[in-house]
């Protein structure tokens, strides 16, 4: 078994709810299933890389499809286990990888593609604003356009640029193909725009904080770390995208749109999982974020930098006001050990556990597919708790 196999059965049975699978889906029948989206999906996803990077020679674009391909086709397959249809699962799987091949270009410092997602946002999402301190709107394409704005180093190549934009079309295509036109509206916003810029805004605040004083940078930022931190996960748009595949089998399940108007639902997704979520993806990064020079940037993570105003202000975007629980976080941060590390997590765990039993039973009746998908997205970014290393193929 591999190492991607053995991460698939880690989701299948991990403790969060352990109810996500009721299927128990045979491994052998998924496994050939998987083979098969991948297969379709590295035959739609290799001519766009290749015509996104022209920049980069033919070995480099093969190993990022090496790193690209397995995780997206095997998130995509693990989770709508239920969804048969391999070239579905396949133009899904081509979302997720565009999403996660603009963010790491971006994160390597790639300006060219800055450049053409701030296009690309101005073109489909114009009026997208994200949310962030206090509930504070800002424009997701002017947080794109600030960071280019920010740049120390020359303008990109318009002609680089462009061949990164036509990379992002297929989403803007795909999408309707997948939905129906309003839903796949919503879905260019979240998780595309939101994704993408919040992302920016994350990158943007871990540099002003390397030349800040560091308590005058706390005082001025913690709570827009958290919400950029936190939103940046976009667990309503990522389930949303997942659940396309369900619409299109059974499309008399409400729309994306009317799941996502239901308060609860909203606040579950936006708040409390992506809330967790970024704890658990957190936890397994802060031994590379320690090390910026292993990958040639700087990450802010609050397992690192556990300032108590950040601290608070994560449990305040949960709904934590109670003093003493917000300090025995804090000082579990602060002890820097496997132990803190691990009651910090399920503490995470206990929010969104009981997050999903206080939805009211209208929201189980109206949105169960929906809500069945969280659960499981849940389950799977519970994984990284094991970190980045451990992920890798």
């Amino acid at each position: 078994m591999t190492k991607l196999d053995r991460l698939i059965e880690e989701v299948w049975r991990s403790p969060v709810f352990g109810d996500s699978y009721r299927c128990a889906a045979r491994y052998g029948a998924f496994a050939e299933k998987m083979q098969g989206v991948h297969s379709c999906f590295i035959e739609r996803f290799r001519p766009i890389v290749r015509g996104a990077l022209p920049d980069l020679d033919p070995a480099q674009v093969e190993r990022i499809l090496r790193q690209t391909g397995p995780k997206t086709t095997a998130f995509c397959s693990a989770i709508a286990v239920e969804i048969d249809d391999i070239e579905r699962l396949a133009a899904v799987s081509v979302v997720f990888g565009l999403l996660f091949l603009c963010d790491s270009l971006m994160d390597d410092g790639d300006l060219a593609t800055v450049a053409a997602v701030h296009r690309f946002l101005e073109a489909h999402a114009p009026d997208m604003t994200i949310r962030a301190a206090n509930d504070a709107e800002r424009s997701a394409s002017l947080v794109l356009g600030c960071e280019l704005d920010a740049a120390r180093a020359p303008s990109p190549d318009p002609a680089i640029v462009e061949a990164r934009l036509r990379a992002l079309t297929p989403m803007a295509d795909l999408l309707p193909r997948l939905t129906s036109p309003d839903d796949a509206r919503v879905l260019i916003g979240s998780p595309v725009a939101g994704f993408l810029s919040h992302g920016s805004a994350m990158r943007q605040l871990s540099q002003r904080y390397l030349e800040s004083e560091a308590d005058a940078f706390w005082e001025a930022h913690a709570d827009d770390l958290a919400a950029h931190a936190i939103g940046s996960i976009q667990t309503a748009g990522t389930v949303a995208v997942v659940y396309s595949l369900y619409r299109g089998a059974r499309p008399e399940l409400p729309t994306i749109e009317q799941v996502l108007s239901s308060p609860a639902v909203a606040r579950l997704c936006e708040r409390l999982v992506d809330a967790a979520a970024r704890i658990f993806d957190d936890v397994g990064d802060q031994d590379a974020d320690r090390d910026p020079g292993a990958r040639g940037r700087f990450d802010l993570n609050i397992f690192n930098h556990p300032d108590r105003r950040l601290v608070a202000s994560y449990m305040r975007f949960v709904g934590v006001e109670d003093e003493d629980v917000i300090a025995r976080t804090l000082a579990d941060f602060q002890l820097d050990s496997r132990a803190g590390d691990a009651r910090i997590v399920g503490r995470f765990v206990d929010i969104v556990r009981d997050g999903m039993a206080r939805l009211p039973a209208e929201c189980w009746r109206d949105a169960g597919v929906f809500l069945m998908l969280c659960k499981r997205i849940i389950e799977s970014g519970y994984v990284n708790t094991l970190g980045d290393a451990a992920l890798a193929e």
